[in-house]
């Protein structure tokens, strides 16, 4: 099904709200290690694990991943012009490679959405278990994500990597983790079929269940990746990886999970 202008709408607008939000927590918690205040903290981790990525899902309830993803490179653009003065401490300052590195997401965040498919399906609950559970190209995917993330993970533990490719990586894995918005969108998928049809059989299924388990876990496992990287590295350069992963890993996964891209010309 193709969504009208007015939802797509709706899902840009969501998706630029949790932009704002995403910044706001990465500040909030960057704060609270400079300052020593649990309370930013706690403000910040339940805007960056809660409040966040809801609306940020909401918006992909609203429009397909491919169009909407890309705007989580607001994230960037609004860090990089308010963290030089929201975070001082951190000596932040807009580089000419920064506004390069900038430029570029936001290139590439703008050519994905211009390119990308409007259709935006709703599974049902079968429907999101065969997707998501029995295709095998569905299940390789997952597999390859958690085995990369697994042997970074592996890497970060023994000190095998450079403090550069150290930040790097804490960041991909933040983005990857957080980006695999599918679960919460099926979720939302079929809490919107339930309130449309007032069927509930869905809800006696454990498919439900184990989206919103699958999205609570990249949200906090996210979550604790970003804040040991913000603790570690300035907050430009690691929203600014973070937000790549983020993008490149829902986009992916809306072409190759979801097949959102499934029938477009091959240019797209």
């Amino acid at each position: 099904a193709v969504p009208s202008r007015p939802m797509i709408i709706v899902g840009i607008f969501l998706a630029i709200l949790a932009a704002a939000i995403g910044t706001t927590s990465k500040q909030l918690i960057a704060a609270s290690e400079h300052l020593k205040r649990p309370l930013l903290f706690h403000l910040g981790a339940g805007m960056n694990i809660a409040v966040g990525p809801i609306v940020d899902a909401s918006a992909y309830a609203f429009a397909p991943q491919v169009i909407v993803a890309p705007f989580a490179c607001l994230d960037v653009i609004f860090n990089a012009i308010t963290a030089p003065y929201t975070l001082q401490w951190q000596n932040e300052r807009l580089t000419k490679v920064h506004g390069l590195g900038t430029i570029l997401v936001t290139l590439g965040a703008v050519f994905t959405s211009v390119f990308a498919d409007a259709g935006n399906e709703v599974y049902s609950v079968t429907e999101l278990e065969t997707q998501l559970f029995y295709r095998p190209t569905s299940v390789c995917y997952l597999l390859i994500e958690l085995t990369a993330i697994g042997l970074v993970r592996l890497a970060l533990r023994k000190r095998w990597l450079n403090p550069a490719f150290r930040g790097v990586s804490l960041g991909v894995i933040a983005g990857m983790l957080m980006g695999n918005v599918f679960f919460l969108k099926g979720l939302l998928g079929i809490i919107t079929a339930t309130a449309s049809t007032g069927d509930f059989s869905a809800w006696f299924r454990p498919t439900p269940y184990i989206l919103a388990a699958a999205a609570a876990a990249g949200a906090i496992a996210g979550h604790i990746f970003m804040r040991q990287g913000l603790g570690e590295y300035k907050g430009v350069f690691m929203v600014t990886i973070f937000e790549g992963a983020h993008i490149t890993a829902a986009c992916l996964s809306g072409c190759v999970v979801m097949e959102e891209m499934a029938g477009s010309p091959f240019w797209r």
